[in-house]
C-alpha cells in the first residue's frame, strides 16, 4: 500500500460500526459504539496483534451501570470519573465510570500525511463533555488528544484512566518509569512486601527478590497483581515482546497523568485469564473520594477544561 495513511468507515465487527486507521506500519480498529473502544492495534511489520481480546465475552453493547469485569471484552477503554463504584457529589457513579458502556459520536478527517478520528460523548451522570482525537501519520505512533469540560453546576472530583489490555508472550517484558509502587491488597501476587510498597521493579519478600518486569513462573499457581505507581520518573509504560520483534509503549506528560496502574493476571490467576492492563491515570488510590481527601486525585471545577495527550508507539 502507499506510505500515505488511510482511514475507512466502511467496515463492521459483529454488527458494530468500525473505523480503521492504517499505514504501512500499523492497523488500528476503533468501535465508536462500544465506548469509543480501540479494539485492535496490529504491528503489520511482524503481523502481530498487540491488544488483548477476551474470547469469552461477545462483542456487544453493555448496559449502562454493568459490572465492568463481567463485560470485559479487552482492548483500550477510557475510565471517568471513577474506577470502583462510588458516590461523588451526591451522585452514585457506576463501576469503571460512565463512558465505557455508552456509544460515542464520531467524525473523521485527513490531510496529506495524517488521518484522524474524533470521538465525543457527554457523561450521563456528571454532564462532562469528553472528546478524544486519534491521529495516525506515516509512522509507528498513534497520538491521542483528550479534552474534558465540566458542563455541570458543581465541581467534579474525578480520575481519568486510559485502560489498555495487552496480549502477553512468554518472554514479555513490562516497562514502567516508576519509583515508588503500591502493591494493592487485591489478588494473589507473586509476593507481598511488608509495608505494601516497593521500589520498581524489585519486590523483595521472604528472602526472594522478584523482578516485576518479567512474567512470573505460574506453573504451580496463577498470579494476580494490582500495582499502583505513587511516583513516576516520567510518563511511560509499556510491554516488549523480544521474540516477536514488537511491543507497545505509552508515553504522556506526568504533570497530566501523575500515576500508572498495572493490573496483571498471569497463568490464569484472575478468572483463568492471561492479560496485562496498562493504566496511565491522573492519580490514586482506587477511591476518588479518598484520593481527593489525600490530595492524590483531582477536582474539575464547574466550567473548567482539562486537556492532555497520550502517544501509543509500536516498538521493535
Amino acid at each position: 500500500m502507499s506510505a500515505r495513511p488511510r482511514l475507512s468507515t466502511e467496515w463492521s465487527l459483529a454488527g458494530q460500526p468500525a473505523v480503521i486507521l492504517e499505514n504501512t506500519v500499523t492497523r488500528v480498529v476503533v468501535l465508536p459504539g462500544l465506548g469509543g473502544k480501540v479494539f485492535s492495534i496490529v504491528d503489520k511489520r511482524v503481523d502481530r496483534e498487540l491488544l488483548w481480546r477476551n474470547d469469552r465475552v461477545p462483542l456487544r453493547p453493555a448496559a449502562f451501570g454493568s459490572s465492568y469485569d463481567d463485560q470485559f471484552i479487552g482492548g483500550w477503554d477510557e475510565l471517568y470519573p471513577t474506577d470502583v463504584p462510588e458516590e461523588l457529589v451526591g451522585e452514585p457513579l457506576p463501576d469503571h465510570g460512565e463512558l465505557w458502556a455508552v456509544p460515542w459520536a464520531s467524525s473523521t478527517g485527513a490531510s496529506a500525511d495524517e488521518v484522524w478520528l474524533e470521538l465525543r460523548v457527554r457523561g450521563a451522570v456528571t454532564g462532562t463533555e469528553v472528546s478524544k482525537r486519534l491521529t495516525l501519520g506515516t509512522g509507528a505512533e498513534l497520538v491521542t488528544d483528550y479534552r474534558i469540560t465540566n458542563r455541570g453546576r458543581t465541581d467534579q472530583p474525578f480520575l481519568w484512566k486510559t485502560h489498555v489490555a495487552v496480549a502477553l508472550q512468554p518472554d514479555t517484558v513490562v516497562d514502567m518509569a516508576a519509583t515508588d509502587v503500591l502493591v494493592h491488597e487485591f489478588g494473589s501476587p507473586r509476593a507481598r512486601p511488608a509495608d505494601g510498597h516497593i521500589t520498581w521493579p524489585w519486590l523483595s519478600a521472604d528472602g526472594v527478590r522478584h523482578d516485576l518486569r518479567t512474567l512470573p513462573d505460574a506453573t504451580e499457581r496463577g498470579v494476580s497483581e494490582f500495582l499502583l505507581a505513587t511516583a513516576l520518573e516520567r510518563g511511560e509504560c509499556g510491554v516488549r515482546h523480544p521474540s516477536a520483534g514488537t511491543g507497545l509503549q505509552l508515553t504522556w506528560d506526568r504533570a497530566d497523568l501523575a500515576s500508572c496502574w498495572l493490573f496483571a493476571s498471569y497463568g490464569g490467576g484472575w478468572r483463568g485469564l492471561d492479560v496485562l492492563v496498562l493504566e496511565p491515570c491522573t492519580g490514586y488510590p482506587l477511591s476518588v473520594g479518598e484520593g481527593v481527601e489525600a490530595g492524590t486525585h483531582q477536582v474539575l471545577a464547574a466550567g473548567a477544561t482539562k486537556s492532555w495527550q497520550l502517544t501509543a508507539r509500536l516498538t521493535q
